[in-house]
């Protein structure tokens, strides 16, 4: 049933989780440096919860390119955007 479950969750919280781990975070050092609580984090990585548009960014900037666009568009920002601003 565990497998099941893992293989059932959701893009968004698997790239989080991979991002985690390529950073070498904890889920407190991530949570820290969003301003979120740990739990917040462990929330977001078993898909229960998703993270508001103002986390998907800063997890961009954390992600770097070419990653930071699955991050960005999750936040309802498109590459056109953020080349307008840019």
């Amino acid at each position: 049933m565990r497998a099941a479950a893992k293989l059932a969750r959701p893009d968004w919280a698997e790239k989080i989780l991979i991002l985690r781990n390529r950073l070498r975070f904890s889920q407190g050092d991530l949570a820290s440096r969003l301003n979120v609580s740990a739990m917040a984090v462990s929330r977001w990585e078993r898909a229960i919860n998703e993270p508001p548009a103002e986390a998907y960014i800063e997890l961009g900037k954390m992600a770097g390119d070419p990653d930071c666009w699955f991050f960005w568009q999750r936040a309802g920002l498109s590459k056109a955007d953020l080349k307008r601003v840019l």
